[in-house]
């Protein structure tokens, strides 16, 4: 009886736990270097923002257009680590600067140098919609130019933005079905999916977004599985693109798989081009390597 009442006890501290620490196992802020801002190279002529969400919260963004005016934006919504100053991260943006799209990059609540303000998924989402209407009402950037791009937790603020604005399309990478579906693989012993208030359900949006699609997810990738994505992919609703890459982890698909380059412009090419898009291709998803 003591045994089984120390489990009960111990069961019951761990469901406390895991409850009143969920904001924090879901975003980590503090992580890559916590919120030090590093300096971008000259080469991204960075234009630091201060935009503000509907809740009045003062969020840092960084503007890094191109020379030509009539270029696509790239509007990246980063993961739940580091913040828009990641080392990675200054790499993938000059990436696709050199491949001729602008790029908006935004820190939400907490990050970076953005304002302390208590985490949540609907402060996120509002933080996500500032960066967007910014680039629709300042820059004055028509929708058909404007390409929606979340990595990681990113994908689950991308998903959900591009499922209430127009855009040209949306760009997930190394996306989750749902918070509670990745926390229930991680902690099977606790009824997470009924505990989770922070859910990100991309798995119950994607199918109603009407604009194209590329889902990008790397077989190795050991943060979230590929069955996520490969998940994410039946589910979403035409036109779309699936593309699975053979290394490059959770992080580094663009930087280890010299095809990224060729399929993700590509996308961006073809949806803001002038006319309709049309269909995508069929979804492409190369077997796993054994």
């Amino acid at each position: 009886m003591l045994i089984a009442a120390a489990l009960v006890v111990g069961y019951g501290a761990v469901l406390t736990y895991v409850k009143v620490n969920e904001t924090a196992l879901v975003f980590h802020p503090e992580l890559f270097d916590g919120h030090t801002m590093r300096t971008p190279a000259e080469s991204l002529q960075v234009q630091p923002l201060r935009l503000q969400a509907a809740d009045s919260t003062w969020l840092t963004a960084w503007a890094m257009p191109v020379a030509d005016s009539s270029a696509p934006w790239i509007l990246y919504y980063h993961g739940n680590a580091g913040n828009i100053s990641y080392e990675r991260l200054l790499d993938f943006y000059a990436r696709w600067r050199s491949a001729g799209a602008s790029v908006l990059a935004v820190d939400y609540r907490s990050y970076g140098t953005s304002e302390v303000r208590p985490l949540s998924e609907a402060g996120v989402y509002l933080d996500a919609r500032a960066a967007y209407d910014y680039l629709r009402t300042v820059r004055h950037v028509p929708a058909e130019r404007i390409v929606i791009y979340g990595h990681s937790l990113g994908s689950g603020i991308a998903t959900k933005i591009a499922s209430e604005v127009d855009a040209a399309g949306l760009i997930i990478e190394g996306a989750f079905t749902s918070v509670p579906d990745r926390g229930a693989e991680i902690y099977p012993w606790l009824p997470i999916r009924a505990m989770a208030s922070n859910r990100f359900a991309s798995i119950e949006r994607i199918g109603r977004i009407s604009m194209p699609k590329l889902l990008l997810h790397a077989v190795d990738d050991a943060q979230i599985p590929v069955s996520h994505g490969r998940a994410l992919c039946a589910a979403a609703s035409a036109p779309k693109e699936c593309v699975e890459f053979p290394r490059g982890g959770h992080m580094d698909a663009f930087r280890d798989n010299p095809e990224f380059w060729d399929r993700a412009p590509a996308f961006v090419a073809r949806v803001t081009a002038p006319g309709p898009t049309g269909e995508s291709p069929p979804p492409i998803v190369p077997p796993a390597s054994h």
